[in-house]
């Protein structure tokens, strides 16, 4: 079977579509992130952490605001799903104490990534 230009021109535009959605689920990503620090500017003892959770063929990003003086989750979106066109969607039953966040997640990626928020923030607390 002879192989001719088609098939690199298929494979170069497969990986310029791969490099463009990447880039555009980024952008969207620093979107949200700056738009919730404007949100919660103000609070002086508040924390903003991201967390993944990684699977297979699904994952979950979540950002939490934490209030350190509480130990509260004051504000919390997650984008959970499979494609770059996942969006980030607020997350009420995330709100509340850190010490159950994890179990209130209900989706396993969602509860990692939360599990890695909290890991975050207890670190960025430890060097403050």
């Amino acid at each position: 079977m002879e192989l001719d230009g088609r098939f690199a021109v298929v494979l170069g535009l497969a990986l310029v579509l791969g490099i463009g959605l990447s880039l555009y689920q980024h952008f969207y990503y620093q979107r949200v992130t700056k738009r919730m620090v404007a949100e919660h500017e103000g609070a002086r003892e508040s924390f903003l952490v991201s967390g993944r959770g990684k699977g297979w063929m699904r994952g979950a990003v979540v950002l939490l605001v934490v209030d350190s003086a509480s130990s509260r989750i004051e504000a919390a979106e997650a984008m959970v799903g499979a494609t770059v066109f996942a969006r980030f969607r607020p997350r009420p039953e995330l709100l509340g104490s850190v010490s159950n966040a994890r179990d209130r997640a209900g989706d396993k990626r969602l509860g990692d990534a939360v599990e890695s928020a909290i890991a975050q923030y207890r670190s960025m607390r430890k060097k403050r």
